[in-house]
C-alpha cells in the first residue's frame, strides 16, 4: 500500500560570501520582524487589558502589524515576502500554544543565537531545485550538496516550503516535500521499549541498545568552549576557535542523528507495534543530575523519529501514560512492588516468585499497556 507523506530533506548549502550575506540579511529580517511584532503585541495587550478588553493573537491582527512595519521600515520590502508572513504565522501559533496549552510565553530572539532561520512558502515558481542549485525568490541560486536519494526525491516530489537555517557555522535548506512511500510488510512481531541513560534502550525481548560513545566529541567541545570564553567576542582568534568548536559540535550531532536514524528504521522494519513511555522531558530537564545527560543523548529526537517513521511505513506507535508503574508491576501476575528503588536492578515478586530484571520487566509492561491502548 502506498501512503502520501510529508518529508523534510536537508540540503547543505554552499553559498559564496555575497550569497551568505544575503541569507544573513533575510535571517536578520525574520528575527527583526519577530521581535517588533512581539514588542507591539505586548504593548497593545497591556493597553487593552487596562480597559478591560482582550487582544486576540490572530492572523488578521498580526498581518496588519506587519503592513505597518513595512511602512515604518522600508528595507523590509526588499526581503522575500512569504518568509516575512511566515514569521507572524509562527508567532500566532506560539501564542495559541501559550493561551490554550500553557506553553511558555513567546520570547524575543537574539542575534547571538547560533541557530538562525527563515522559511519560504512555495508560491508559483518562487522555489526551483535543479541537480546542483536551489533558487529562492529575491535571493537567487545557491549551490547545495546532498545524497543521490534526496536529488531523486526532489525531482519527483511536490515542494511545500523551504526553511533556510544557519547552525554551527553551516547553512542548510530543509525542503519540505509531499511524496509517496511504500508501506513495509507486517512481521507479526511487537515490541515494548524502556529508554534509559546507561543503556539507550531495553527491549521487551531482552535485547539492549547501547549508548553511543561520544566521549571524544564531548571532551573536544568542552575544550573549545573554554578557549572561546577566553577570547574577545568576534575577534579573529575568536572566529578561528569558533570554527573548530562548530566542527566538533557537528561531528557529535551527526553521529547521534545517524545512529538514531538507523535504530528507528530497524525497529519500524522489524515490529508492527512499537510501545514506549510518554517521557516527561521538561520534568527531566529540571533535574540537575539528568539534565546534562539528556542534552547529550536527546532521547526526544529518537522517540520522534520512531513515531513519524511508524506513521510513514504503516506500523503502529503508541505511548503509554508516563505515570504508569511499569518498573514496579510484575509482568506475569500484575502485583505492584511499591518499595522498588532506583538502585534495585532486580527484584523478586512476592506473589508469584518470579525474579525480574528491572528494565526488561518495565519494557514488557510497556508493551502490554500499549496493546491495551490500541485495542
Amino acid at each position: 500500500m502506498v501512503k502520501v507523506v510529508k518529508k523534510g530533506l536537508v540540503l547543505e548549502l554552499l553559498p559564496d560570501d555575497e550569497m551568505a550575506g544575503i541569507l544573513e540579511q533575510n535571517m536578520g529580517n525574520a528575527r527583526f520582524i519577530w521581535n517588533q511584532l512581539l514588542s507591539q503585541y505586548n504593548r497593545l495587550r497591556k493597553q487593552f487589558q487596562f480597559h478591560g478588553y482582550p487582544l486576540n493573537a490572530n492572523i488578521r491582527n498580526f498581518n496588519m502589524m506587519l503592513k505597518m512595519l513595512k511602512v515604518e521600515f522600508p528595507f523590509l520590502r526588499e526581503g522575500e515576502s512569504t518568509s516575512q508572513q511566515q514569521v507572524f504565522r509562527d508567532q500566532v501559533q506560539a501564542f495559541n500554544r501559550f493561551f490554550k496549552y500553557g506553553n511558555g510565553y513567546p520570547k524575543f530572539k537574539s542575534r547571538r543565537n547560533p541557530k538562525q532561520s527563515f522559511r519560504i512558502q512555495k508560491n508559483g515558481n518562487n522555489i526551483r531545485v535543479t541537480n546542483k542549485r536551489i533558487r529562492l525568490a529575491k535571493i537567487g541560486y545557491v549551490h547545495y550538496h546532498t545524497s543521490k536519494e534526496y536529488r531523486k526525491l526532489l525531482k519527483n516530489s511536490k515542494i511545500n516550503n523551504v526553511t533556510v537555517k544557519r547552525e554551527n557555522g553551516k547553512y542548510y535548506a530543509v525542503v519540505n516535500i509531499t511524496t509517496n512511500v511504500e508501506e513495509l510488510e507486517k512481521t507479526g512481531e511487537n515490541i515494548g521499549i524502556d529508554l534509559g541513560f546507561k543503556k539507550l534502550a531495553i527491549l521487551s525481548n531482552g535485547k539492549e541498545i547501547e549508548q553511543l560513545d561520544i566521549k571524544k566529541e564531548e571532551e573536544m567541545i568542552k575544550k573549545y568552549q573554554k578557549k572561546l570564553s577566553r577570547k574577545e567576542y568576534m575577534s579573529e582568534n575568536y572566529k578561528k576557535v569558533l570554527k573548530t568548536y562548530h566542527k566538533w559540535l557537528n561531528k557529535r550531532n551527526n553521529k547521534i542523528k545517524d545512529k538514531y536514524h538507523k535504530i528507528s528504521k530497524k525497529l519500524v522494519t522489524n515490529y508492527d507495534i512499537i510501545s514506549m513511555e510518554n517521557l516527561n522531558v521538561k520534568g527531566m530537564f529540571k533535574n540537575k543530575k539528568w539534565s546534562p545527560k539528556l542534552q547529550r543523548i536527546n532521547l526526544y529526537k529518537l522517540v520522534r523519529m520512531i513515531k513519524y517513521k511508524a506513521e510513514w511505513y504503516g506500523k503502529k506507535f503508541v505511548q503509554i501514560n508516563r505515570f504508569y508503574p511499569s518498573s514496579q508491576t510484575c509482568n506475569r501476575c500484575g502485583y505492584q512492588y511499591k518499595d522498588l528503588t532506583l538502585e534495585m536492578r532486580k527484584w523478586t515478586c512476592p506473589l508469584c516468585g518470579i525474579t525480574h530484571h528491572r528494565d526488561i520487566n518495565a519494557a514488557k509492561n510497556i508493551l502490554k499497556e500499549g496493546k491495551k491502548l490500541i485495542s
